[in-house]
Formats: C-alpha cells, sequence, structure tokens
C-alpha cells in the first residue's frame, strides 16, 4: 500500500501543471499520418507469410461482425486488397509516413518523462519503432487468423456474443500489450528494467484493449456521426475515430508516467 501510495503521488507531482492531453493530441496528430501506411506495410507482411486470402477474407469477416449501426466492412476489405495488390515502389513508399508514428510516440513520450524534445527526437522515435514494423505483420496476424472463430460468435447473439468477446479480448491483448512492452522499451526514452517494461506493456495493454472493444460499443450506437459536420459522411467518420485515437493515446502515455513512477519508487 505504501509503494501504491507513493506510486500516485510521484505520478501525480510528474503531471501537475503539465498538459497531458495536448500530448495526446499531437500524438494524434502524427498516428492520422502514420497508422494507414503502417496498417499497409503490416498486411503486405501477413499476405507475404501466410497468403492473401488470410488478410482479405479477416477483414471482410472482422467488418461483418462489427455492428452494422456503422458498418466497417467495406473500408476494411479496401484496406486488405490495397494492402496486398498494391505495386511495391508504392508501398516502398509507406514506409516513410509510418515511421511518423515513431516520431508521434517518441516526442508525446519525452514529454511523459519530463524531459524536453532535441533535434534529434523524430529521427531517434523514427529509428526506434523500427522493431514494431519488423514484428507487426505477425502481431497482425493473430486475429486475423482467429477472426473465422470469433466473428460467427459476435454475430450469433445472446451468450455466444459474450464468449466472443472474451476471446477476442484475450487475443487481441496479446498483440497489443507486446506492441505496447515494444514501444515502452525501444521508443521510450527511459531505459525501463525488463520486468517494469513487461509489467506496464500488460496493464496498459490490457487497458488499451478493452477500450478498443469499448469502439465496439460505440459503433453500435445508431447516431449520424456527420450531424455536427453539415451532413458530409467522411469529416464524421474522421473526427469519431480521431476522438477514440485521442483517448487511447491519452491512456498510453499515462500509462507510461505511471511505468516511469513505479520504477522511480522501486529504484528508490
Amino acid at each position: 500500500m505504501h509503494v501504491l501510495r507513493a506510486v500516485v503521488a510521484g505520478t501525480s507531482d510528474a503531471l501537475r501543471g503539465r498538459d497531458l492531453l495536448l500530448w495526446a493530441a499531437g500524438l494524434t496528430f502524427f498516428s492520422a499520418l502514420g497508422l494507414v501506411p503502417l496498417l499497409l506495410l503490416a498486411l503486405r507482411g501477413v499476405a507475404l507469410l501466410f497468403g492473401p486470402e488470410l488478410v482479405v477474407d479477416g477483414a471482410r469477416t472482422v467488418g461483418g461482425s462489427l455492428p452494422s449501426a456503422h458498418d466497417p466492412t467495406a473500408v476494411l476489405v479496401q484496406l486488405a486488397e490495397a494492402a496486398t495488390t498494391t505495386s511495391w515502389p508504392l508501398l516502398a513508399a509507406s514506409l516513410f509516413p509510418a515511421t511518423l508514428y515513431g516520431e508521434g510516440l517518441r516526442r508525446g513520450l519525452v514529454q511523459a518523462a519530463g524531459e524536453h524534445p532535441t533535434k534529434w527526437t523524430g529521427w531517434a522515435g523514427r529509428i526506434a519503432f523500427l522493431p514494431v514494423l519488423v514484428l507487426a505483420p505477425l502481431l497482425v496476424a493473430l486475429p486475423l487468423w482467429f477472426a473465422s472463430v470469433v466473428g460467427p460468435l459476435y454475430e450469433a447473439g445472446g451468450w455466444s456474443t459474450v464468449l466472443g468477446v472474451v476471446l477476442s479480448f484475450h487475443l487481441d491483448m496479446v498483440p497489443i500489450c507486446v506492441t505496447v512492452a515494444l514501444v515502452f522499451a525501444f521508443v521510450g526514452p527511459v531505459a525501463l528494467p525488463l520486468k517494469v517494461v513487461l509489467a506496464a506493456g500488460v496493464g496498459v495493454g490490457a487497458t488499451l484493449t478493452g477500450f478498443l472493444h469499448g469502439f465496439v460499443v460505440f459503433l453500435a450506437i445508431p447516431v449520424d456521426w456527420a450531424i455536427p459536420y453539415g451532413g458530409l459522411a467522411v469529416p464524421g467518420a474522421v473526427a469519431a475515430i480521431g476522438l477514440w485515437l485521442f483517448v487511447l493515446h491519452g491512456l498510453l502515455l499515462f500509462g507510461y508516467r505511471i511505468a516511469l513512477s513505479t520504477y522511480d519508487v522501486l529504484s528508490a
């Protein structure tokens, strides 16, 4: 209990007078530039390792199992087909914007650590993000492999849907926890011990997985996202997705700050 109080106090002191939401907004901007290129590269890697059918069929199954109020199937299938059919020169052009996600992560984590960015912060984040890019196909492949199992459970309703949620939560939690641990270990500016990285990866990853499943509930709400934007569908969809990315990135940065405070307390 004493350790917990010390961690809470350390986290509160580190964030007092600082704008965590502004850091999350900046990271969300970088994710808007890098997320789609990252997914294109990851899905092409899945197609090379396991075949393009897994990518396209998995995307179609995932989209079909999600709530129909805001059906994302067409967008997911279009993304999967682009990833499997885009020429290599065009796909290579995705590498640079994909690494921008790493730059945004580095800048956000530097702020959360109480440090100041330097002229090398951006490049350091891009280079440190390469392990995530290399492992991304394996991390994305796991949910796609089991989409044919989880998807029908979601569609069946009742207790089958509950079982589907439990299965998808644990299946998604594995790649998300691994990704968070890699980000904290390589992209973060502070060299944390392995046990702290693993604990933070599991704790923060499980939280992010839960909020991603909350987005599924959000998709089920039959509210037209275009209403605040004069009936324009694309700006409404972008704003809705951006809102959830903003929340997820805020949680990620907050989790990193907790990990740093925990390390400080344990070291003391």
